[in-house]
């Protein structure tokens, strides 16, 4: 009567326990949550996440701004214009948000912070931007509106005030954003093309599979496009074919996934890969992050969401498959909500 008792009160306090979020494991279990979070860039770790390899949106806006000068005033041929990537992406901590989730970031990896990726600035010559008569007119089709893409559009336009200025010429910008609509992206790039700006700006894959496919003539500038090729939009990275050319986001997935194992410090681990299942982008980068995984031994759990109303589900699938962390990649909808993905982390 004694050992009954015994194993009902056990079974009582497991109970207690795991209604207050706290679950029993083996030795060797997993976390239970909150989790260390590596995003694929920059913007995304300043809300959500604890460290990351990342490029700068920012910096990538400045080099399309360049490209689109050079094409504008230099008379550059996109066809033959390489398409750019950052070729140092920076690693960043985000010491708050390890605070918040009561982790601590090895010191190991404090020791080799590379800085602020976003350090580069552009001062913007607010004359050389025109409302209208400008002497180029380029229309800017930008997915949705969030940290990454808005960086984008900034640096972009900052770097192509500053060259049009010392060209002593101005530019009229057409600024549109498709709400994360494609029907909407397909309506303002032949909207663009029926006016017929002198170059269109496209940020986000989709966006730019739109403006490609509006025309053959105009030329084409992407950028937050992880795989242009795979998405169509140029023959090669070295020598892109056609009109269009740009910036590619890509990130260094394989160093993310590794400093996921450094930051937990160890080799046997369970990492969580969450990501939207509709974004192309999103997908070549999450098999990325599997070939790594596999390479380095590390288990994985994927889990692809519709949109942000299925993230509350998504963290308790990936809590329940036992994972040690999370792994975000470049993503536009988790970018977009990433504010929720920090709060659902935290339990709120």
């Amino acid at each position: 009567m004694k050992h009954n008792c015994k194993a009902f009160l056990s079974l009582a306090l497991a109970a207690v326990l795991m209604l207050s979020g706290l679950v029993l494991t083996a030795c060797g279990g997993s976390s239970t949550g909150p989790f260390p979070i590596v995003c694929g860039e920059t913007g995304m770790n300043d809300v959500a996440g604890v460290a990351t390899y990342g490029v700068s949106y920012y910096n990538l806006g400045v080099k399309a701004g360049d490209m689109a000068a050079d094409i504008l005033l230099d008379g550059a041929d996109p066809s033959t214009m390489a398409v750019s990537l950052d070729p140092n992406p920076a690693l960043v901590i985000n010491e708050t948000v390890a605070g918040e989730i009561g982790f601590t970031i090895p010191e190991s990896v404090k020791s080799r912070v590379s800085g602020d990726t976003d350090a580069t600035t552009v001062t913007r010559v607010e004359s050389a931007v025109v409302a209208d008569g400008g002497d180029y007119t380029v229309g800017i089709l930008q997915l949705m509106q969030h940290v990454a893409l808005d960086q984008t559009n900034q640096g972009f336009v900052d770097q192509l005030s500053v060259r049009m200025d010392a060209a002593g010429k101005t530019v009229t910008i057409l600024d549109e954003n498709a709400a994360g609509d494609q029907a909407n992206n397909i309506t303002i790039a032949e909207t663009f093309v029926s006016k017929n700006v002198d170059l269109i700006y496209a940020i986000a894959t989709s966006s730019s599979q739109a403006a490609a496919s509006a025309t053959t003539e105009i030329p084409v500038i992407f950028n937050a496009v992880t795989d242009p090729v795979g998405a169509g939009l140029v023959a090669s990275l070295e020598a892109p074919g056609a009109n269009v050319t740009g910036v590619s986001d890509i990130n260094p997935v394989a160093k993310q996934i590794d400093l996921i194992g450094e930051l937990l410090g160890s080799d046997d681990i369970t990492i969580g890969l969450l990501y939207t299942s509709a974004e192309t982008n999103s997908i070549y980068q999450i098999e990325q992050a599997k070939a790594e995984c596999e390479a380095k031994g590390y288990k994985y759990v994927e889990k692809g969401i519709g949109d942000m109303n299925d993230i509350e589900a998504a963290f308790v699938s990936l809590k329940n498959a036992g994972i040690d962390a999370i792994y975000i990649p470049t993503d536009n909808v988790l970018a977009n909500g990433i504010a929720n993905v920090h709060a659902v982390n935290l339990g709120k």
